[in-house]
């Protein structure tokens, strides 16, 4: 069985990494936000997140590596409706030599409600061969110290059991990602 969404207030003590009202050119027919728009902020999310933990320009072009998307899954659970204000929530699951598996959580503000969440597997790629490396040691710690500070929430969040670093997890729950050495 799948665990239950945490409570917003949990998912809110995540920092915000993006925060956005929703604008009238993210609407479809259906009048909520459409999934390219959901997609998108995402997107920019993780890439703040991601940034944040060193990921920058300098760091490419100082070690001509960088990351590279491997999977994606979204998830959604409510709608957001065009004019309600959005928060994205970066949370780390795992990590491996080369691979990083997270989740962005999007929150509706307005309703307090979590509305959805992209899990996703990154690669670190050399940017010359084109091939996953390993993480270099100026964001290997900050990944680290992260993912544990993120792995002693108190919280579960729904994921796609056949997404991570290592073998299938049933019900696809962070609880069940093992620290195994890959």
């Amino acid at each position: 069985m799948r665990p239950p969404l945490p409570d917003v207030d949990q998912v809110v003590a995540l920092p915000a990494v993006r925060t956005a009202v929703a604008p009238p050119e993210w609407g479809d027919f259906n009048g909520h936000v459409n999934v390219l728009a959901y997609y998108e902020f995402h997107m920019r999310a993780s890439v703040d997140a991601v940034t944040e933990l060193g990921f920058t320009d300098d760091y490419r072009q100082r070690h001509g590596q960088s990351v590279f998307s491997l999977e994606h899954h979204i998830a959604f659970h409510d709608e957001v409706l065009i004019g309600q204000e959005v928060s994205a929530h970066f949370r780390m699951l795992d990590r491996s030599e080369k691979l990083l598996h997270a989740v962005t959580i999007l929150v509706n503000r307005t309703t307090n409600r979590i509305a959805n969440s992209v899990e996703f597997v990154e690669a670190h790629v050399d940017l010359e061969t084109r091939r996953a490396c390993p993480f270099h040691p100026s964001v290997a710690g900050p990944l680290d110290a992260l993912l544990e500070q993120h792995r002693r929430l108190p919280w579960d969040l729904p994921l796609n059991g056949g997404m991570g670093l290592g073998p299938h997890r049933p019900c696809g729950t962070v609880a069940s990602v093992q620290k195994e050495d890959r």
